[in-house]
Order: C-alpha cells, then sequence, then structure tokens
C-alpha cells in the first residue's frame, strides 16, 4: 500500500512538472508572437495605441508617446479620457483622437508640434482579446496641403451653416417633460437663452397661431413615440419680431444609447426657399393671357385654401363661370378677340373679389373662383357685379355691334361643407351650369339634392351610352310636319330617345352633349340617319305616300366625318329616293366654316338630299347667309312663334322671314305651333307647314302610322272610289 501511494505520487508529480513546462513554453511561445506581432505592427506602422472601449486601459508606443510629448502632451489614460470626453472639441489638444474615428480604418488624424509643425496620422484598427490596437501610419509633409483643403473644407461647411440659418434639433424626453436642443447660432435667431435647455413652451409660444395646433401634434406624436419620423413647417417669430418659416426635420435613433441622442435632426430657416418655390410654382401655373391660375395651379391653390378653411371651420364657396359662345366668338372674330374677352372676364374678377380669393381658368370659356363666402346673398352680388362692369366695359363702339349682343355668362356654386375636396368641390359646381335648376331672378344655379340626382344620371350615361347603341337602346322618335293649308302630314322629323332598361325614356337633352364629350356622336349621328331612312322604306313598303323625313346634322357630323359619303350609305343600304330624306342643321353651326358647309351642302344636293335650316332668326348674320347656302326649307324658331298672338314685334319679325323665303321660293317652316291661333296668324302670314304639339308630340313610329298615315292612305283610297 505505502509503496502504491508512492507511485501514484510520483506519476501526478511528473504530470504537473510536464503540464508547468507546457505551460511556461505556451507563455513564452504567446509572448515571442506578441513581441513578434508588436515588432512587425512596429515595423509596418509609425504609432501604436492599445485601448479598451471603457478606457481602463491604455497604452502607447515609444514612438507615439514621444510624438505627443513633443506637442506637449503627457500620454496616459487621462489624457485619452480628455479627448474622448464629450465637453471636449478635440480642437486643441495636438491629436485629433476619438473613439468612432479609431474604430473605422482609414481615418486620418491631425497633429500640431512645437516650432510651427504638423503632420497627418492615417490610422487602422483591429480588435483581439477585448482590447482594440490602433495602428498610425505618419504621413508626413505630403499631407500638409491636403490638411488644408479639409480645414477649408471645414470652414466652409460651418460658414454654410450659418449663412443658411440652421442647427442641429434635438427633442430630449425625461419622463412626462420635454426640451430641446440646438446650436448657439440658432438660440440667436430665435430668441432662446440657453441651447440646451429650452422647454418646447418655450418653441410653441413663438410658432404662428393659425399653425400652432398642427404644430403640436406633430411634435407630440414624434416625442411620444406615435411617430418615427417628424416634418414639420411653421412660421416662427425670430429675435428680430419677424416671423420666418423654418422646416423641422428630426429622425428617431433607435441604436442609440444616450437619451439626448434618441431623436435627433435639423432645423432649417426656409422663407427664402418657400418663396422661390412659390414663384417658380407661380410661373409654371399662370395662364399667359389672363394672368389667373392654370386649371393645375387652381387646383392647387384652392386645395390650400380649403385647407385653412377646415382648420378655421369658415364657410366658402365654389364658383364656375362659362362664358357663353366664346367659342363661336373666336371663330367668327378671330382669336384675338376672344382673348380681349378672356382678359375682361379675368380682370373684372381680380378687381372684385379679395387677396385671399384664388381665381383659375379651366378652358377656353370656363372660369373658376374659390372663396370664403357663407351665403347665396353673398354669390349673387358678387355675379351681379361682374355682369354690370363687363356690360359697362363692352358697351362701347370698338366692338362689333353683334358681339355686344352676345356677351354675357353662366354661373353655377357650390358651398363648401368641410368635407369635399377642390376637385369634387369643382365638378359640383361645375355640372349645376347645365342643370337648368336656377331660380327667378337668380344669376347662378347652385347644387343641391335635385342637381345631385342629374349628376347621378349623367354618369349612368357616360358609363353606358356606348353600350345602348350597341344593345339597340337607342330608338328614333318622329314628329309630324303638317301643311298649314290641307292639314295633311307632308314629313316627319326624326329625334332620339333612349330607352334605358332601368332609368325608362331619357331625352336626347341628357345624352347627346355627353355623347359629344365622350366623341361617339357622330357614330350615334350615322346610325339615326340610316334608321331613319330604314323606317321611310318600311312606309313606302306598306303602301303609304312618300314621307320626307328630316335628319339633325351635329356639328360633328359636318365637320369631322365624311357626311355626304355617310348619306350616301344610308340611302343606299336603306333603298330610298333621296328625295325622302331632309338634312337640318342650324344657321350657327354653318356659318363656322362657311366655306367647308357650302362644298358639304352642294355635294347633297346633287345627291337629291333636301336641306333645312333649322332655328332661323337667332343666329349671327342670318340674311348673309341665306344668299350662299343651298337651303330648301327654312324653319322659324319657337321663340317667335310662342306668343305670337301678343306680340306685336315677334309677328313683324315671323312675317318680314315668311316674305323672304317665298321670295327666295323656300319652304317656310314654323316650330313649336301649340294653339289654333298660331297656326291661324301663321297661315295668314302664308306659313307653309307648321310643326308642334297643336298636332302631336314626338311618338314611336308605330303611333305616327296609326295616327296620321293610315287615316290619310284611307282617305286617299276613299277619294279615288
Amino acid at each position: 500500500m505505502p509503496v502504491a501511494l508512492i507511485c501514484m505520487s510520483a506519476v501526478l508529480l511528473f504530470v504537473c512538472i510536464l503540464a508547468a513546462s507546457a505551460f511556461v513554453g505556451m507563455a513564452f511561445s504567446l509572448k515571442r508572437e506578441r513581441n513578434r506581432f508588436d515588432s512587425l505592427a512596429d515595423s509596418a506602422f509609425d504609432y501604436r495605441l492599445v485601448w479598451n472601449e471603457d478606457l481602463s486601459h491604455v497604452s502607447f508606443s515609444e514612438d507615439l508617446k514621444k510624438l505627443l510629448e513633443n506637442c506637449g502632451i503627457t500620454p496616459n489614460a487621462d489624457y485619452v479620457r480628455s479627448v474622448f470626453s464629450e465637453k471636449s472639441s478635440g480642437e486643441n489638444n495636438g491629436i485629433s483622437l476619438c473613439v468612432n474615428a479609431l474604430k473605422k480604418n482609414g481615418v486620418v488624424s491631425r497633429y500640431d508640434a512645437p516650432h510651427g509643425k504638423e503632420g497627418y496620422i492615417r490610422w487602422k484598427s483591429i480588435s483581439a482579446n477585448g482590447k482594440i490596437y490602433s495602428f498610425g501610419s505618419d504621413l508626413g509633409d505630403s499631407m500638409t496641403g491636403v490638411g488644408s483643403e479639409i480645414v477649408s473644407e471645414f470652414d466652409y461647411m460651418r460658414t454654410a451653416v450659418a449663412n443658411a440659418e440652421a442647427g442641429p434639433f434635438a427633442i430630449i424626453t425625461e419622463g412626462e417633460s420635454a426640451r430641446i436642443e440646438t446650436n448657439a447660432s440658432m438660440c440667436e435667431i430665435l430668441g432662446f437663452s440657453d441651447k440646451e435647455n429650452i422647454p418646447l413652451e418655450k418653441l410653441y409660444s413663438i410658432v404662428k397661431k393659425d399653425e400652432l395646433l398642427e404644430v403640436q401634434r406633430k411634435i407630440n406624436c414624434f416625442a411620444s413615440g406615435v411617430t418615427d419620423s417628424l416634418y414639420v413647417e411653421a412660421s416662427l417669430k425670430t429675435s428680430s419680431g419677424t416671423y420666418h418659416i423654418f422646416t423641422i426635420e428630426c429622425r428617431l435613433n433607435k441604436d442609440a444609447t444616450d437619451f439626448r441622442r434618441l431623436r435627433t435632426g435639423m432645423i432649417f430657416d426656409t422663407t427664402a426657399n418657400r418663396i422661390h418655390r412659390e414663384a417658380a410654382f407661380d410661373s409654371g401655373n399662370i395662364d399667359a393671357i389672363t394672368g389667373i391660375y392654370t386649371r393645375s395651379g387652381f387646383m392647387s391653390k384652392g386645395e390650400d385654401l380649403l385647407e385653412q378653411c377646415r382648420k378655421k371651420g369658415t364657410p366658402a364657396v365654389m364658383i364656375c363661370l362659362q362664358v357663353v359662345r366664346l367659342r363661336n366668338i373666336s371663330m367668327l372674330f378671330g382669336i384675338e378677340v376672344s382673348d380681349t374677352l378672356s382678359k375682361l372676364y379675368a380682370e373684372t374678377m381680380l378687381r372684385l373679389t379679395d387677396e385671399k380669393a384664388v381665381l383659375g381658368k379651366m378652358g377656353f370659356s370656363d372660369y373658376a373662383m374659390l372663396l370664403e363666402y357663407g351665403d347665396k346673398a353673398e354669390v349673387e352680388k358678387l355675379l351681379k357685379g361682374i355682369g354690370i362692369m363687363i356690360e359697362n366695359c363692352c358697351n362701347n363702339e370698338t366692338l362689333p355691334s353683334v358681339l355686344r349682343e352676345q356677351i354675357g355668362f353662366t354661373a353655377g356654386a357650390c358651398f363648401f361643407d368641410g368635407a369635399d375636396d377642390v376637385g369634387t368641390l369643382y365638378n359640383k359646381a361645375s355640372v349645376t351650369l347645365f342643370s337648368g335648376s336656377e331660380s327667378q331672378g337668380d344669376v347662378c344655379r347652385y347644387f343641391d339634392a335635385e342637381v345631385e340626382k342629374k349628376v347621378s344620371g349623367r354618369d349612368i350615361v357616360e358609363h353606358e351610352i356606348g353600350e345602348a347603341l350597341r344593345q339597340g337602346e337607342l330608338e328614333l322618335y318622329y314628329q309630324p310636319k303638317i301643311d298649314i293649308k290641307t292639314g295633311e302630314m307632308v314629313g316627319a322629323e326624326a329625334l332620339m330617345r333612349w330607352n334605358h332598361k332601368t332609368q325608362g325614356l331619357i331625352m336626347p337633352g341628357q345624352f347627346i352633349s355627353v355623347a359629344e364629350e365622350m366623341g361617339i356622336i357622330t357614330k350615334i349621328d350615322e346610325w339615326g340617319m340610316l334608321q331613319a331612312c330604314i323606317q321611310s322604306r318600311m312606309w313606302r313598303e306598306k303602301g303609304y305616300p312618300d314621307v320626307r323625313i328630316s335628319v339633325n346634322m351635329s356639328q360633328a357630323q359636318l365637320y369631322q366625318t365624311d357626311v355626304v359619303e355617310s348619306v350616301k350609305n344610308a340611302l343606299e343600304q336603306s333603298g330610298i329616293p333621296a328625295s325622302c330624306l331632309e338634312v337640318e342643321l342650324t344657321e350657327t353651326m354653318a356659318i363656322i366654316d362657311i366655306d367647308r358647309t357650302v362644298s358639304v351642302l352642294n355635294a347633297l344636293k346633287k345627291l337629291g338630299v333636301s336641306i333645312s335650316m333649322d332655328d332661323f332668326g337667332t343666329g349671327y348674320s342670318s340674311l348673309s347667309s341665306l344668299k350662299i347656302l343651298p337651303i330648301d326649307v327654312l324653319k322659324i324658331d319657337r321663340s317667335l312663334v310662342y306668343d305670337i298672338e301678343t306680340n306685336e314685334t315677334a309677328r313683324c319679325i315671323a312675317k318680314a322671314i315668311i316674305e323672304m323665303g317665298k321670295a327666295l321660293k323656300l319652304t317656310v317652316l314654323a316650330e313649336g305651333v301649340e294653339t289654333e291661333e298660331q297656326r291661324a296668324i301663321l297661315e295668314e302670314l302664308g306659313c307653309d307647314i307648321a310643326q308642334g304639339f297643336l298636332y302631336s308630340k314626338p311618338k314611336p313610329a308605330a303611333l305616327i302610322e296609326r295616327e296620321f298615315l293610315i287615316p290619310k292612305a284611307n282617305r286617299n283610297a276613299e277619294t279615288k272610289v
């Protein structure tokens, strides 16, 4: 037993000796490797600094110690701590060092030695065994020029920041309290005394009152962590007593360990930028002719005004104006005349509205005004003032007399309820122009429930009119034309109707203008022309006397299509003689391009088609147009017929038209005949044909056949017997 114990003890001693030898060897090896590493590092670099992040250990290479001592610095941990301290700017420490910089390879620091010597060190750092090894290469005099450039660059940046009146901006929260920090320059501008302890209430006290709630909301959301970023423009009262526009932009630094650096950013004086931006906006959004906003400019500025009204709770109204017949005036008298009128309307609106109003030219003849108005009385007063001023300006001998008679506008308005945006408000106001819902004596139509119903109807038209044409929902109604002396039907006018599957019968006034805007009116016109010809053939096949059917020609059909070819195709497909077809056009439409109109009508006449001039007596140059237009029928407008029994002037005009038509060997037809007295007067004056409710409203072809064609055929048969 003692022998075994002795043997075991010897073995343990031997193992301990081996372990100790291995440890000593490893220690010598590590020391040798460290010395070798230091030797290699010292041979490759000029300076070496070994340290840890809490600065509990700092060691300098001999060359770095000498360099610091030559700069008048004691190389120890206290010096490094003073450099790393936030209170030190690092500008007067001889050598610029900082923790973050040394962690980044390639950082260059500058040092100043006695006797005016200066130099630069490029640092590279690695981390090993919990320590940071920073190695520096002295760049010597080669970096002197670069250093000067760096210093100049920093000076330039400082100057630029000062000139831009910008500064850092930090929001610091401690418990329920919050304060801001900025630099001394910004404090001087804003009148703050302590750059590191500015209560938020102090900032709020210099914000313009009408912007305060929005500024508070955005900053509070950011400071409380609701949002991760802050962007706000605010008018702040400066120490000079004037308001400047400042932009504050901050972000949440989620990696920050210092609560003072958690929410940081910048504050800029952007007054000049705002002025330049608004000037640039205006230069690109001002109409060159009128000097008021274009459509896009009006929409943008209008939204700004609505936002102010929302905040202040003030009322506003959108007013749309449409200058009547401006496009026709341009075509008849030239673009210079229409431009003059456009400027007149714009200048009048500017003169009669206050500086807060937003005015825009929305189209060739359309204008819009957005004002802080609250009731109809204010709107009526403004629009009447515009009308009176324009009438006075145009009541001079420099304008053609016909032009002076045509000047005027229609108006529609919609009051702001705090919910609509400027686009929706404009749409509501503009559709009232065509609603026909104005009250007696009013100069403006107002958006209401009735108009809204019509708007929804317009939406139906826009979405379904094309499909209605394809699905056969369109139908022609016919209104008979009656020989005043015999009472016999001698013709019929084809009028479009839409049999909507859910809305019922839709009149042409509700969908023709929309079809024109959508560009499909020519297809509807061609369809109507063909259907009218087919109906005429069907009546001929039943043995009825020939009925000349008149079809209205649209402006688009006359000027944008080969209408002659379209009429020729309709006649060929239906197989009726051209004498059974009559084409109607208005005088105003005809004289837009008189040369083309004459050419088209002459071509139609060669086919054998009759030509009728509708609405005669309401155009611009009725007498002159009769000289050159190859027409067969002259239609007296209903406005000259409705009071012919009591209005001596209307009777005289009707008589003159009839006598003139007779002299030119034209057939004269009177529209809108509703009473026997009207018919008797027209017969006495020598009118040939009458059309109106006295005889029949527009009806489907089957009813016209039953009420007029069958009785006529029976009478003819009885006469033959």
